[in-house]
């Protein structure tokens, strides 16, 4: 979800914002960010570093979409690589015993399925959190076979 794309029009109204540009700039900086400018920057990312996605399969899962899409498979690499920066860091500020919680749901992209919830555990496992649970939420709307989860994890005492 881009939420600048959703909460523009507050953050214009609250002068957080002056411009289309400043928008698209900011969604590109957050995770997911794809609205604006944050569009054709994405068909051009490539990973900064050779941080991997701790997930097996998430590289031939990136390959099935690729064919399909270079755009998307690039968007959807890009996502996780950002959610592994964003859980290292997490892992930094959250106090022994915490926990975190996240509510996502699993995507199909061109008939191939992106398992979001088994990815952000894998994620949450590598980078230290233990106590890692997955629960189904409930049954999306669009497609049969995708249902949001709460994904769980506590950082160790």
């Amino acid at each position: 979800m881009s939420y600048i794309r959703e909460l523009r029009p507050y953050m214009y109204w609250l002068g957080y914002l002056q411009s289309g540009r400043e928008a698209g700039e900011l969604d590109w900086k957050a995770i997911g960010g794809t609205w604006g400018c944050a569009t054709s920057n994405v068909g051009k990312w490539a990973p900064e570093s050779d941080l991997k996605i701790p997930y097996e399969g998430f590289y031939t899962i990136i390959n099935q979409i690729t064919q399909t899409s270079d755009l998307l498979a690039r968007y959807v690499h890009k996502y996780f690589y950002d959610i592994v920066l964003h859980s290292q860091e997490l892992y930094k500020v959250v106090k022994h015993g915490g926990f975190i919680h996240y509510i996502v749901g699993n995507s199909k992209f061109y008939d191939v399925m992106l398992p979001v919830e088994s990815i952000f555990a894998s994620i949450f496992q590598d980078v230290g959190f233990t106590n890692i649970s997955i629960k189904t939420i409930r049954k999306r709307t669009s497609k049969k076979e995708l249902f949001e989860f709460l994904v769980s994890a506590q950082k160790p005492w």
